[in-house]
């Protein structure tokens, strides 16, 4: 892939996902991957973000004078690990759920003057095969709506897509990327925590958890480590 199909890869592998309130609206963003596994479709995201038996769904695409329509999934699996010598537990940044095969989720580019759809892609089931971990010789790239705000009902984000990250090493059930730019500040990607790490290949190695500004660095989630709890599942 040259580099502008490979930012679009990125960007369709990328899944946003929201938490949905009481009333049916919106509260919150974040990012996930879906991938076939075993013969069903299960959707990857992070722990801190979706929480524990909080009501998340899909945004599927938005529809004219109608508004955005969002695949309600219900609260994710997630898991916890126990320190047996102290029986003391905590969450374990990883969450996933299975979903209907049927749901195909767009990517739209919007006129926000006339909220008519300019071109709208389907977006990509990713590339999972827990065999592979990052290293040092590839280069990796995440995407995600961030900054969210509100306009009346509306819920209103920007897309980054971020390339040419290097692996630096690991730490625990993390991986450490480093970024090809100065960390901008933690609000720059607010909405990505879950988003697919992925390199030049299309393969997904990690999902984004969180960064580090004074190392420049953006730490995810070793699929890897957590391979035996979808298997369960």
């Amino acid at each position: 892939m040259n580099q502008a199909q490979l930012e679009e890869y990125i960007t369709l592998s990328s899944i946003p996902i929201r938490s949905i309130g009481n009333d049916g609206m919106p509260t919150g963003i974040a990012s996930a991957c879906i991938f076939n596994y075993e013969g069903k479709r299960v959707l990857l995201t992070v722990h801190h973000a979706t929480g524990n038996m909080a009501n998340w769904g899909i945004q599927v695409k938005y529809v004219p004078n109608k508004g955005t329509a969002i695949q309600s999934l219900g609260p994710m699996n997630f898991l916890k690990s126990f320190n047996i010598s102290t029986n003391i537990g905590k969450d374990i940044d990883f969450s996933y759920v299975e979903i209907p095969a049927d749901i195909e989720p767009l990517s739209q580019h919007i006129c926000p003057k006339t909220g008519t759809i300019i071109s709208e892609k389907k977006r990509l089931d990713s590339k999972v095969d827990f065999d592979i971990t990052p290293n040092t010789a590839e280069s990796y790239g995440f995407s995600g709506q961030v900054m969210p705000a509100f306009s009346g009902q509306a819920l209103i984000t920007e897309l980054r897509t971020y390339t040419g990250l290097k692996y630096v090493g690991n730490e625990e059930d993390y991986y450490i990327f480093e970024l090809p730019f100065q960390h901008p500040g933690h609000e720059h990607f607010q909405g990505c925590s879950g988003a697919p790490i992925i390199d030049t290949k299309g393969n997904v190695v990690a999902l984004v958890c969180k960064g580090d500004i004074p190392s420049n660095r953006v730490y995810g989630i070793s699929l890897k480590r957590y391979q035996i709890a979808i298997d369960a599942t």
